[in-house]
């Protein structure tokens, strides 16, 4: 095959792909969301708490957690891993256009893994009492022996709790998008 032939059989797959509406996902995929999409966001942010406060009681959860876990499995040694951060990565469209943002909490870490027979009455802990919290959706990311990872996440409000095990335990979290309290001090529009 020539550099010519491959060039056209090239172009007519992107050509088919347009014409097909496959091709709308190439035209601009980080097109900001509609303005109605966004003030609705916006709105949505003013009757939440901040995002220091959400993550305040976010940490609290998880040490919750950690500690019903520990009930379970005696053997666990939690220890604080410092990781918090404030950043975009719990702001998808249309909050990323917002002046939200989402924080990280401190990562709970036991070099002591959660064993496989321990895992499921673990797991349903962290359920129980993330729930109290609204956070009742799971993800499962893996779940083989000496392996589970799981994230337990709130479909109204974003909120998230990731708790895996497999040569070490962990559980951390990540707000979902919030105005900082400074920012719903000020009255929209201002």
């Amino acid at each position: 095959m020539t550099k010519k032939t491959a060039v056209r059989i090239l172009l007519s797959i992107v050509a088919a792909a347009v014409l097909s509406g496959c091709g709308d996902s190439l035209k601009d995929p980080y097109r900001p969301a509609p303005k109605e999409d966004i003030a609705h966001a916006e709105a949505k942010m003013r009757e939440l708490p901040s995002v220091e406060a959400t993550e305040r009681e976010l940490a609290a959860t998880i040490q919750q957690i950690a500690d019903g876990a520990k009930i379970v499995a005696p053997e666990l040694d939690w220890r604080t891993e410092v990781n918090r951060g404030q950043g975009t990565l719990g702001c998808p469209s249309p909050y990323l256009e917002t002046d939200g943002v989402s924080m990280t909490t401190d990562s709970l870490v036991s070099s002591v893994p959660i064993s496989d027979t321990q895992w499921p009455d673990v797991l349903k802990v962290a359920r129980d009492i993330a729930a109290r919290n609204g956070i009742t959706a799971l993800t499962v990311r893996a779940d083989t022996p000496g392996h589970h990872d799981i994230v337990l996440h709130s479909p109204d409000h974003g909120n998230e709790i990731k708790i895996g095990t497999r040569k070490a335990a962990i559980i951390t979290g990540l707000t979902g998008c919030r105005y900082r309290e400074e920012d719903l001090r000020k009255q929209p529009g201002n």
